[in-house]
C-alpha cells in the first residue's frame, strides 16, 4: 500500500514539473516585456506586445497593455480581457481585480466571483485574503463570506496560519479563527516565515516565536553606532 502511494505521490509531482516545464518564461528585451518557450526558445509573445507582464501562474499570466490589466494563456492568446485598473495573479484559483477604484475577485474563466465592491483586495493565503471597506480590514472565504469581520484598522496576511492585525493603535496576532494569540500590544509587526516575527514595542525591535515569547532583541542603528564608538575608544 505504501509502494502504491508512494508511486502516486510521484507521478502528481512528475506531472507538476512537466506542466511548469510547458509554461512559457518571460524575458525582457530593450526593457520590454515578452514571452518563450522554455525548451525550444521560440517566441510566444514578442517584446513591446505589453507594457509589463507576470510570470506565468498555471498556464496563466497577467500582462498590461495600455494601462489595463488582462490575462494571457500558454499560447499567448488573451483569455481574460483588457478591462481592470488593478490586477493580481491567480492564487488558489482567483485573483484580485480593481475596476472604477473598487476591487473584487475574477476566476479563471474571468467570471467575476466576489463582487468588485471593496476599497482594497489582496491575494488569498492559507484560504483566506485580506479585504478592507469603510477604512477597515477583515477576512473572506473563496466563497467571498466573510471568515473574520471588518473589524481592524490595519492587517496583514496570513502565514504560518498566523496573521498580524492592529486594534486600537496596537498590533497583536490572530489564528484564523479571528482569536488573538498574541494580544495587541507592539507598536508594529511584521509576518511570521520560519516561526519567527519582527515586531516592535516600546520603541525597541524583538524576534518573537509564534507564543509570543522573546526569541532575541534586534539593535537600532543608534545603538550598534554606540557600540561602535566604544569600541574606538577603547583602542
Amino acid at each position: 500500500m505504501k509502494t502504491i502511494t508512494k508511486c502516486i505521490l510521484l507521478l502528481v509531482v512528475l506531472s507538476l514539473q512537466k506542466i511548469q516545464a510547458q509554461e512559457p518564461e518571460r524575458f525582457y528585451s530593450s526593457g520590454k516585456c515578452a514571452y518563450r518557450d522554455k525548451l525550444s526558445q521560440q517566441i510566444i509573445v514578442n517584446p513591446g506586445t505589453y507594457e509589463a507582464g507576470s510570470e506565468f501562474t498555471d498556464g496563466i499570466a497577467l500582462v498590461v497593455k495600455d494601462r489595463k490589466r488582462g490575462y494571457i494563456n500558454n499560447t499567448g492568446k488573451v483569455v481574460i480581457p483588457f478591462e481592470y485598473d488593478d490586477a493580481s495573479s491567480f492564487h488558489d484559483g482567483l485573483a484580485a481585480v480593481s475596476k472604477g477604484g473598487l476591487y473584487g475577485y475574477i476566476n479563471r474563466k474571468g467570471e467575476v466571483i466576489i463582487p468588485i465592491k471593496y476599497e482594497l483586495c489582496f491575494d488569498f493565503t492559507e484560504g483566506l485574503a485580506r479585504v478592507k471597506s469603510n477604512g477597515l480590514y477583515g477576512y473572506i472565504r473563496p466563497d467571498g463570506a466573510f471568515a473574520i469581520d471588518l473589524k481592524y484598522s490595519n492587517a496583514l496576511n496570513f502565514n504560518e496560519e498566523l496573521a498580524a492585525v492592529c486594534e486600537n493603535g496596537k498590533w497583536g496576532f490572530i489564528n484564523t479563527k479571528g482569536e488573538f494569540v498574541i494580544q495587541p500590544q507592539y507598536e508594529s509587526a511584521g509576518n511570521f516565515s520560519k516561526g519567527e516575527a519582527r515586531v516592535i514595542q516600546n520603541k525597541e525591535q524583538f524576534i518573537i516565536n509564534p507564543n509570543g515569547k522573546k526569541l532575541r532583541k534586534i539593535e537600532s542603528e543608534e545603538e550598534r553606532e554606540k557600540k561602535e564608538r566604544k569600541r574606538g575608544s577603547k583602542k
